[in-house]
């Protein structure tokens, strides 16, 4: 998912992997779906580049829940990549995400090169 909608900035994929009553809690912060997807929709429009990696030995899956420890690399021409690792977990619905909580470090809602999504 990561792959084939964050690094690829393919806003579509918002649809196909995001319930319409989704839910993020990051570090204390809550966006709706709305949110999400025009968060989303921006990065997309912008030069920003994202790698991902997974510790596919962390977590299990349930078909309910979804726990995890994630990482990623987020870059903008011409300024030192920031390495964001994020602890989530995340529930489903209809094969979609409909709630996720995550806890970033650092957090991102005080990194300086995450101001507006740019």
């Amino acid at each position: 998912m990561f792959t084939r909608m964050v690094e690829a900035k393919n806003i579509s994929m918002v649809d196909k992997y995001y319930d319409r009553d989704f839910i993020l809690v990051a570090n204390g912060q809550t966006q709706d779906y709305d949110a999400f997807h025009a968060g989303h929709a921006h990065v997309c429009s912008t030069p920003i580049t994202y790698a991902g990696r997974y510790d596919d030995e962390d977590g299990s899956t349930t078909p309910i829940t979804l726990p995890g420890v994630s990482g990623s690399r987020r870059k903008r021409p011409d300024k030192t990549a920031a390495d964001i690792e994020v602890m989530f977990v995340a529930t489903s619905r209809g094969r979609r995400i409909h709630r996720l909580w995550e806890l970033t470090w650092p957090d991102r809602s005080s990194m300086k090169a995450f101001d507006n999504n740019v």
